[in-house]
């Protein structure tokens, strides 16, 4: 019997969330969530007077991932009552691609006075969208010449993806490029944070910096210098290699964090994971083909196949993206959760919010409820769900929303209803290309905060899917998966447990619940569908309108 106790810490947008795991069943003993003060900056630097010019800006403060650690650890630990002895081991998983540029001494560049002031010295969130040119670039470059490295990337680059956003900043701050003795994903520096150790998770790099992890590696040094000449050494340039395979342990808690965390020193930190691709663990998936929806501010749908196949449009195919010797099929939507916050903070009217409050619930559980009484197809409203450009199956960042279909009798849930219904197509658009190229789903998990807090949502998911979809048991899904990878990487020896089948087996509870499809709701989302298809396939064109009134918009931005 197992007596030990793991930790788990998820990065995500806006918060951290961290649990204490029993690892003898995977009793969730403690959760503390830390709420990044900074949150995402789109707009100005932190104490500063510098603006961030143009679309696309969406920034973070590394002292914000810091802060949430040294608070939300020693949290747990005292909510959960246990001893620090008996607690093994500890993993974190972030939200990525996040990039940032860090100096030899581990400072990350926007932490010195001389960088403070510059936007491309601190971390890139995942959904800054600043590097579309560069984007492009790799696209276009990849094709011209056939260097084969966006083949198991939907065969075009994100500017969400590493190399682009450090290509960005070379072009816009060389200054800020050279000084930078590395660049880092988010979950990489919290771990060297904590370890001194500068390893990389061979899950971030695979899943955002195109690392082979089969062999080949990043992409040929030819491919680097001919995007842009100063490009050609960065690998070596900016020492980024020693790739850790998950599941290993990245190093060991240094006596300094030890004694902030109020943990032991010594205990083993698993390599860093990315928070999508680890929640597949905390759902309980070890077999091939079932897929799970991360569902938060944005949705990500992650599945392990034993073949790969070469999907147009996915944001990717990988080796060791979620479980080793594994391919990870990784698709998504750049925009969910964010979605409806949006429409929440900029459009529903103070009406709204007074019945919230007199009830005492949030804004949303009133909207879900008003837009749940609303018949499928009643109110005459479509919207597409590109708030944050199209990540799969389009890849193009310069897309944008759309609803279709206002008239004057219009109500505020019947537009909240409309962009449910439009993420909900927007994921079955991938489910879709899945089955087309021969990758099949035989089963569908959902997580995360919009998966606990909307029966509504999910309902609608089931419904415009036609199949069922399996709620995990635990809330915070991959803060529990992060703990469960921190028991492997422990290993048996040491009181975990040597294999995931092993450790998830003992750690994962039986589901929250299961949604079924209402057979009646069923054929009248099929024409709604159709409907949506047809203006994905029209507006996501690459001559788009959307695309040009980008462009104007650029063009205007002083």
């Amino acid at each position: 019997m197992k007596t030990g106790y793991t930790i788990g810490c998820d990065y995500g947008t806006l918060s951290m969330r961290a649990v204490l795991v029993r690892l003898e069943d995977g009793a969730v003993l403690a959760e503390h969530v830390y709420e990044y003060p900074d949150a995402v900056i789109t707009d100005r630097l932190p104490g500063s007077e510098v603006e961030l010019k143009g679309p696309g800006w969406a920034l973070q403060n590394p002292d914000d991932w810091l802060d949430a650690l040294c608070t939300n650890v020693p949290a747990v630990i005292q909510e959960a009552g246990v001893n620090k002895e008996d607690i093994l081991g500890l993993s974190v998983d972030f939200t990525t691609c996040t990039v940032l540029p860090m100096d030899e001494q581990g400072n990350v560049l926007c932490q010195l006075p001389q960088y403070r002031n510059r936007p491309h010295a601190w971390p890139k969130l995942w959904k800054n969208h600043t590097a579309a040119a560069e984007a492009e670039a790799f696209t276009a470059l990849d094709a011209e010449k056939k260097y084969g490295v966006l083949d198991d990337y939907g065969f075009r680059a994100s500017s969400e993806f590493f190399f682009p956003k450090l290509l960005k900043t070379l072009h816009d701050d060389p200054e800020v490029y050279n000084a930078a003795y590395t660049f880092m994903e988010g979950g990489d520096y919290v771990t060297y944070k904590m370890t001194g150790e500068l390893n990389r998770s061979s899950c971030l790099a695979a899943a955002k910096a195109q690392y082979d992890c089969s062999g080949r590696g990043y992409p040929p040094k030819e491919f680097f210098r001919d995007l842009d000449p100063r490009f050609e050494n960065v690998v070596e340039d900016k020492h980024l290699g020693n790739i850790v395979t998950i599941g290993q342990r990245a190093g060991y808690l240094q006596p300094e964090m030890a004694e902030k965390l109020g943990l032991k020193a010594g205990m083993p930190v698993a390599i860093a994971h990315a928070d999508a691709a680890i929640a597949l663990i905390g759902a309980g998936v070890t077999k091939p083909n079932e897929i799970t929806f991360i569902m938060g501010t944005s949705t990500c749908h992650m599945m392990t196949a034993e073949t790969k196949e070469q999907i147009p449009g996915m944001f990717g195919v990988y080796k060791d993206g979620i479980l080793p010797d594994c391919y990870t099929y990784e698709a998504g939507q750049s925009a969910v959760g964010d979605i409806f916050d949006w429409f929440c903070r900029r459009m529903v009217p103070q009406s709204y919010f007074d019945e919230a409050n007199a009830r005492g619930v949030a804004i949303q559980k009133v909207l879900d409820e008003k837009a749940g009484q609303i018949p499928v197809g009643a109110s005459g409203i479509m919207a597409l769900d590109w708030m944050n450009g199209n990540r799969s199956i389009l890849q193009d960042a310069d897309l944008t929303g759309m609803i279709m279909g206002l008239t004057l009798s219009t109500k505020v849930e019947e537009v909240y209803r409309a962009l449910i219904e439009a993420t909900a197509f927007g994921t079955r658009v991938i489910m879709e290309a899945f089955q087309e190229y021969n990758v099949p789903v035989n089963k569908i998990f959902a997580c995360g905060g919009l998966a606990h807090k909307s029966p509504v949502l999910m309902q609608i998911y089931a419904d415009v899917l036609n199949a069922p979809i399996t709620v995990t048991a635990v809330k915070q899904t991959s803060a529990l998966s992060a703990a469960i990878f921190a028991a492997v990487a422990v290993g048996q020896a040491d009181g975990g447990y040597d294999t995931f089948e092993d450790a998830v087996a003992h750690m994962v509870q039986p589901p929250k619940c299961v949604y079924t499809p209402n057979p009646e709701n069923v054929p009248k989302y099929d024409q709604l569908y159709k409907v949506y298809r047809a203006m994905h396939d029209y507006l996501g064109a690459a001559n788009s309108p959307m695309k040009e009134l980008r462009r104007i918009q650029r063009e205007n931005i002083h």
